[in-house]
């Protein structure tokens, strides 16, 4: 509701998400979550009503201050942040070879780290993991991957 009302008044606001994945009965669900459960980041503009404009949103229960003041996050963390919760750079099977280190994003085995054993057909990719001390091969849903840098 918050986010729907800073919008609706044009104030700049960032609340990052991202996904997770949980065991729903004998389903895996993945959906957004937010990163900073209760938490928005809004930049002040004081031809906007500044600080008593988003104190007064429905939905915002106040300000994070520090003395007097609303508490300032470096650009820089925000810029940062924005980077880290980007969606994910999905890359199609035909760009993965054998060998290639990626991140399962979804699924059992999401946030596991595993190496390409071979990509048969264009949407599977085989991958071996390490799942207790041994090298497992596991066949995964191309668009559930995402490279690995090094």
């Amino acid at each position: 509701m918050a986010l729907r009302n800073l919008e609706r008044q044009s104030i700049a606001h960032f609340a990052p998400t991202e996904q997770r994945t949980e065991r729903r009965g004998a389903k895996f669900v993945t959906r957004d979550v937010p990163a900073f459960p209760g938490y928005v980041f809004v930049q002040q503009s004081p031809a906007l009503g500044g600080i008593r404009a988003v104190n007064s949103t429905r939905g915002i229960t106040k300000l994070v201050t520090l003395g007097q003041g609303p508490a300032i996050v470096p650009a820089e963390l925000i810029a940062a942040l924005r980077i880290r919760f980007a969606p994910p750079d999905i890359t199609p099977a035909s760009q993965f070879d054998q060998g290639d280190r990626v991140k399962i994003l979804d699924g059992p085995f999401a946030d596991f780290v595993a190496q390409v054993e071979a990509t048969p057909a264009a949407e599977r990719v085989y991958l071996l993991i390490d799942l207790m001390g041994r090298a497992t091969r596991v066949a995964v849903d191309a668009r559930s991957l995402k490279r690995e840098a090094g």
